[in-house]
Parts: structure tokens; sequence; C-alpha cells
């Protein structure tokens, strides 16, 4: 049990250095770390598939993958990313393949574990809203310059 508490408070101090959950407090944190799980990926491996359903969130914790769009590079994410939040929001499908381009672990959060605390803490949607909002005005003056 005391273990188990080490490695959610450990998971909840990774989760508070990326941002789309920097802005929450230890307790959040923590909340969201006992609320999703740890998962591997082999280098090569495809984590996402282009048009396929989504279920979960992942940040990367460790490792690198490359965010693909008909074969095209979109973005690489390292330590610190995330990818999938869209489809956790508005479950849609996937909108581009995510590839492990190195030996990747990832913190996932399935969409009813998201939903459940968004609507449980507000705190935590406010939290995920203004970085989602964050990247959409940084792609909008990218697009405009």
């Amino acid at each position: 049990m005391e273990q188990e508490r080490k490695s959610t408070q450990r998971l909840a101090e990774t989760i508070g250095s990326i941002p789309l959950f920097s802005g929450l407090d230890k307790k959040d944190r923590e909340r969201i770390a006992g609320a999703g799980r740890e998962v591997t990926f082999e280098k090569g491996k495809t984590i996402l598939r282009e048009g396929e359903p989504g279920l979960a969130l992942l940040l990367i914790l460790e490792g690198k993958v490359e965010v693909r769009k008909k074969g095209k590079l979109l973005s690489t994410l390292g330590n610190g990313g995330f990818f999938g939040e869209m489809t956790v929001i508005d479950d849609k499908p996937r909108s581009a393949d995510v590839v492990a381009v190195a030996p990747t672990t990832c913190f996932g959060l399935t969409s009813w574990a998201f939903a459940g605390l968004v609507r449980t803490y507000p705190e935590i949607a406010l939290a995920v809203m203004k970085e989602l909002v964050r990247r959409l005005r940084e792609v909008q003056e990218t697009a405009t310059t």
C-alpha cells in the first residue's frame, strides 16, 4: 500500500511537469495519477492509428514519438509531450498516426476516467482548456507568419 502511494506521488510530480496539467495543485495531480496507468511501447510500434476510435489521452513520461498524417511527419514529441487529447474530449476518431521512434513509456488516461475527473473536479477541465487554447494560438501564429 505504501509503495503504491509513493508511486502515485512520483507519477503526480511527473504529471505536474507536463504542460497539460502543470497548472494543477498536488492533490489534483494525484487524482489524475490514480485514475490512469503507465504503458510502454517498443521502438517502431504504432500507438495510435488515424481514423480509429480513440480511447485514451497519453502523456509521454520517457521516450519519443512521431505524429504522422497520411505518412507525412507533423511533429516529434518527447518527454512531457502528450497526444490523444482531442478524442477524449470530442469522442471523434484519431486524427493522425502516432509511432514510437524510441522505446517509450506513457501515462494513459482513458476517456471515461478523464470525463469522470473533469465532472468531479472542474479545475482539471479548466487547466486542460487553458493548455489546449495555448496550443491552438501557437498553431494559428505559426500559420500566419
